[in-house]
């Protein structure tokens, strides 16, 4: 013999294979109760209710089951039940048709066409609940961090190129000396006038010895303008609000380091922190990751190029964003392709494992891709 058992909402029903009500359960005649009882019935969670039915079916000697709520499949199955998931059973029909009149036939509501209006209360606090979880959700302030990196990304590097093209007025000889807009932000902030930078202050900042030398010797010979004190001055506080931004930038790549090694540890150890977190960002979530084939992986970030290829009938790109990682970028052209499909590959197990199971598998992977 078995049963079905039918969560509705305002309890839980076992019935027979006839749609007969064999046992039933009702939940407390609170709507924020009967919502916190479905929340956690809809996560696999053996609540009183079902728990009680459970019980009287045991007794009768019923171990097999029939339910809608696939997340109950596992936790019933470990109670020894043998359990099967249906969500077009018939057998619910006489139940379904009816529970306006049970529940005003057991206290819920006063009239039968109150049971919407209990219906929409329940089911607003649910949906409540299912936004705060979604926000409370670690990965939720991933995202939006990673977005924020790219776009202080773009205005860096457009004020930056503002930086150079001001100071360049009094100074142009050091666009060219000095790659990394941070550090020609340093020496404009501290220095000001080319005149006040000297090779022993050049080193202090990192610069090796050759390239300060150089820095000197066109700053002597420079064909820039003279500025006043107030030009400089206004100059360098630009400057420094670039590097206040640049600092932030260090602080909030850390950040998400932080969250990445939290989140998906196992992304985070085979593609980077950083990278790993600019891959679930691309890919819309974990989850998403998750369920992708390592094909996709291999080009997220490239999409306008893997379009144009579709259209054009062109070559396909062979690498997205992975194309940061050193295991790509590293090698030589004619073997990138392969080893972004190696290393997409591990990445996909890696979501796989961060977000099915939370077993930390990235030393292997890691292993097994050297």
């Amino acid at each position: 013999m078995k049963a079905i058992i039918y969560e509705t909402l305002i309890g839980v029903y076992a019935l027979n294979v006839n749609g007969e009500i064999l046992y039933k359960y009702l939940y407390p005649q609170d709507p924020k109760r009967i919502a916190r009882l479905l929340s956690s019935q809809r996560e696999g969670g053996i609540t009183e209710p079902i728990s009680k039915i459970l019980g009287k079916l045991e007794r009768d000697g019923i171990q097999e089951l029939v339910i809608m709520n696939s997340a109950l499949l596992d936790p019933l199955r470990e109670r020894g039940f043998s359990v099967y998931h249906d969500i077009s059973l018939q057998e619910i029909n006489n139940v379904h048709k009816n529970i306006a009149n049970y529940a005003k036939i057991n206290g819920f509501i006063e009239k039968v066409d109150d049971f919407g209006k209990l219906s929409h209360e329940i089911t607003s606090i649910l949906a409540r609940e299912e936004v705060h979880k979604k926000l409370s959700d670690r990965e939720s302030l991933l995202i939006p961090t990673v977005q924020l990196l790219e776009e202080l990304d773009t205005i860096l590097n457009n004020l930056s190129g503002r930086m150079r093209e001001w100071y360049g007025i009094h100074f142009p000889e050091l666009d060219r000396r000095v790659d990394e807009h941070k550090d020609y932000a340093k020496i404009i902030s501290k220095y000001g006038n080319r005149e006040n930078i000297t090779i022993k202050a050049l080193q202090e900042m990192s610069f090796k010895k050759r390239t300060a030398e150089q820095i000197i010797e066109v700053s002597d010979t420079s064909m820039g303008a003279d500025l006043d004190f107030d030009d400089l001055e206004i100059i360098k506080q630009f400057a420094e609000k670039n590097l206040d931004l640049y600092n932030f930038r260090d602080a909030l790549s850390e950040y998400i380091g932080l969250l990445t090694r939290e989140i998906a540890p196992n992304i985070a150890h085979i593609a980077g922190p950083l990278l790993g977190a600019k891959l679930i960002e691309k890919a819309g979530g974990l989850k998403n990751m998750a369920m992708m084939p390592a094909s996709t992986i291999q080009v997220l970030g490239a999409e306008k190029a893997l379009f144009r290829a579709l259209k054009s009938n062109a070559k396909p790109p062979k690498h997205g964003l992975i194309f940061q990682h050193p295991y790509v970028h590293n090698v030589p052209r004619s073997k990138r392709g392969s080893h972004a499909r190696s290393l997409a590959a591990k990445i996909a197990i890696a979501a796989r494992a961060d977000w099915f199971s939370g077993d930390f598998i990235a030393d292997d992977l890691l292993k097994d891709l050297n």
